[in-house]
């Protein structure tokens, strides 16, 4: 007998001709009638079978059916298998009633009706078809779960592996050069967000280049892993360690000042000049030059000022014999003419420095704009503009962008508040409906932006900023009716941040929109006023920080 493709019923009875007019009646293609003729028999086969339906009748010598259908439902394997009492016994409410609690799901009382016992067994062969196939569908359904999270699994570790192929030197297992540039920036703008320090050493192994004409570049690669080695044992898990390029490295501190970054930096040393590099074939001692900075020391402006400051503080470690830490101590531009400034660097610190004076420039016009904008008393929106340079650093952060190209931004975003103010004060106050002068005013502004800027050659980023940010993603704006990527991202990112923070601050001609209506307005305007994906990225940025805005610190409430 086919026990997994055939539906079993066992048929209890200890008198066979009642056992066969049973078979007489059920027997049809798909079952596979089983016979028991008392109640043990009828528990040992249950075991051995899945049966659909137990007929069992009641009246039975050494243990009646009752009993039979109480020891079937104690049994865990067998409780859930119906039961239908097959019996000769009257139709009392007591027995009725025992058989019910014995488990029974019906009765069929003798003389049995054939149509009555096909049509109920019929309904519990269909439910224990369904039964089946649902239970078929769920291993199915498991497994298909277990191969795609299996798969899954697998992905992930794809995904992993290629990430650090991205991001990692394949040679010392570091963070590589592109890596360094983002995490920098990264932790530059946390530190100043949670005013805490962070340090920067950048180091140089010492005539590396004799050591590879010495012993080879096989011997010179096994310098550069062990070093690496060697700095990431000596660091906190929290520390950050780059493979700046060739035998240049750099670590970031954070949390971490000029004392503690010095103190690291003396057992890098110590231990460079202390143990030889040995690989079995070959042995030399290599030592190394470093050069320290701090955000609260030195007060770079940017991420790339702090290592331009290392940068300098390691040239002057070279300079002054090397296998020593120097900190970056002045950083006025006068100190590059100094003598101690090593031969063949002027032309670049010249350059450095002549750019900071330049940002210095930039930071005192757009001081002197804002003053001046303050003493007409022309009313510039500096919640406003708060808000609006808030929501920029975020999206800045979001799209990976250095810190000098956030400042642009939030430059243009001060210049754009105080020109407008000055240019349409009166309008900006106005609890009237606009004229169609005004609106000629407000849509000749971008000209009119773009030809103020044009007076500071220096902010000519800015510039692109200010004349483009009416123009909108789908070529319907002006002042040229660009589309898409011809607009300049820092128009395209000013424009949303600046319709958000309009939307949700109060005007005298309306009130403030909600969070929620004002992210709808942009959710709605994407692809035709706004670019889609930084509308995303900044749909994002509201969910994660609420929308709110506190003046008092800059920071969104919660």
């Amino acid at each position: 007998m086919d026990k997994t493709e055939k539906m079993n019923i066992l048929m209890v009875d200890d008198r066979p001709e009642n056992l066969l007019a049973l078979e007489t009646i059920l027997k049809r293609p798909g079952l596979n009638l089983v016979r028991a003729q008392s109640g043990n028999e009828a528990l040992g086969m249950i075991l051995d079978y899945d049966f659909a339906l137990v007929l069992l009748d009641v009246q039975m010598p050494e243990m009646d059916g009752f009993e039979t259908a109480e020891l079937m439902r104690g049994n865990a394997e067998t409780r859930h298998v119906p039961i239908i009492f097959v019996t000769a016994i009257n139709k009392e409410r007591k027995h009725v009633f025992r058989g019910y609690e014995a488990g029974a799901v019906d009765y069929l009382f003798k003389p049995l009706d054939p149509d009555i016992l096909q049509n109920k067994v019929n309904i519990f062969l269909e439910q224990y078809q369904q039964k089946r196939a649902l239970k078929d569908l769920t291993r199915n359904l498991e497994q298909t779960v277990r191969e795609l999270e299996e798969s899954k699994r697998v992905i992930e570790e794809k995904n992993r592996l290629l990430n650090d192929l991205s991001i990692r030197d394949g040679l010392t297992g570091l963070y590589n050069h592109r890596h360094m540039d983002f995490v920098a920036g990264q932790e530059f703008v946390r530190a100043n967000r949670y005013e805490t320090d962070l340090s920067c050493l950048l180091m140089d192994l010492d005539y590396f280049k004799d050591v590879n004409d010495t012993f080879g570049h096989a011997f010179g690669d096994f310098v550069l892993k062990e070093f690496s080695l060697r700095v990431v044992q000596s660091l906190r898990s929290a520390d950050l360690t780059f493979r700046y390029g060739g035998e240049e490295f750099m670590v970031l501190l954070p949390h971490t000042g000029i004392t503690g970054a010095r103190q690291t930096a003396e057992k890098l040393l110590a231990d460079c000049s202390g143990t030889p590099y040995t690989d079995g074939s070959a042995s030399a001692t290599v030592t190394v030059s470093i050069g320290l900075a701090s955000v609260n020391t030195h007060g770079p402006e940017s991420a790339e000022a702090l290592i331009a400051y290392a940068d300098k503080a390691l040239y002057r470690a070279k300079a002054e014999g090397r296998n020593r830490v120097v900190a970056y101590l002045d950083k006025s531009p006068g100190s590059i003419l100094k003598s101690e400034m090593p031969a063949g660097r002027s032309i670049r610190y010249l350059k450095e420095q002549l750019s900071a004076i330049l940002e210095q420039t930039k930071i005192a016009s757009i001081a002197s704009l804002q003053l001046l904008a303050k003493n007409k008393n022309v009313g510039m929106p500096e919640e406003h503009n708060r808000r609006v340079r808030y929501y920029m650093g975020l999206m800045g952060e979001k799209l990976h962008l250095p810190p000098s190209i956030v400042e642009t931004f939030n430059r243009a975003a001060v210049m754009h508040d105080s020109f407008k103010g000055l240019m349409l004060g009166p309008l900006m106050k106005s609890k009237r409906g606009l004229t169609d002068e005004d609106r000629r005013r407000i849509e000749d502004s971008a000209y009119v932006l773009g030809e103020l800027t044009e007076l500071f050659d220096f902010f000519s980023d800015e510039r692109s900023i200010l004349f483009y940010h009416h123009e909108n993603f789908d070529g319907s704006g002006y002042p040229e009716g660009l589309q898409g990527p011809q607009i300049p991202v820092g128009a395209r990112l000013f424009a949303l941040v600046d319709a958000f923070v309009a939307m949700t601050s109060n005007r005298p001609y309306r009130e403030k929109l909600t969070v929620e209506k004002a992210a709808s307005e942009l959710a709605e305007k994407a692809g035709a006023q706004f670019d889609p994906k930084l509308v995303a990225l900044f749909l994002d940025i509201i969910r994660e920080n609420g929308g709110c805005f506190s003046s008092s610190n800059g920071a969104p409430s919660r």
